[in-house]
């Protein structure tokens, strides 16, 4: 029985020491989990030094997945121009064609209709698409 009143007394009194001086046991825990935490050293070091690697490895592939991008975006843009050239050299030649095959349709009507004006002018507004307005 007088150690079990021992203990007793003893738990009240650590139990009042520690409401007053909490810290102290706080600190000592906080120090021990550091401490284990801490002592493989070489581990952490080991893996902070994988994770920098990969890290480096992730960043050339996205340097290079961008350069690439790049590329094909020039090379799209040079053939787009290209293209864009052919059509407007196609457009103009077309275009030529057609003002030298309305320039050769009208001299044959005016050949053909010289002698009566306003039938050629009928003719003339018919063709290309004029208003024909008598004066």
């Amino acid at each position: 029985m007088i150690t079990l009143l021992a203990t007793k007394t003893f738990l009240k009194k650590s139990w009042t020491w520690l409401k007053h001086n909490w810290y102290v046991p706080a600190v000592v825990i906080y120090t021990l989990i550091l401490w284990l935490v801490f002592r493989r050293k070489d581990a952490a070091s080991e893996v902070l030094e994988v994770r920098s690697e990969s890290y480096k490895a992730q960043i050339d592939a996205i340097n290079k997945a961008h350069e690439d991008e790049i590329k094909k975006r020039n090379e799209i843009l040079e053939k787009y121009a290209e293209i864009v050239d052919k059509i407007e050299e196609k457009y103009a030649e077309d275009q030529k064609e057609l003002d030298n095959k309305k320039k050769k349709e009208i001299k044959e009507i005016v050949e053909k209709y010289n002698d009566d004006p306003d039938a050629m002018a009928k003719l003339i507004a018919d063709e290309f698409g004029f208003e024909y307005v008598e004066e």
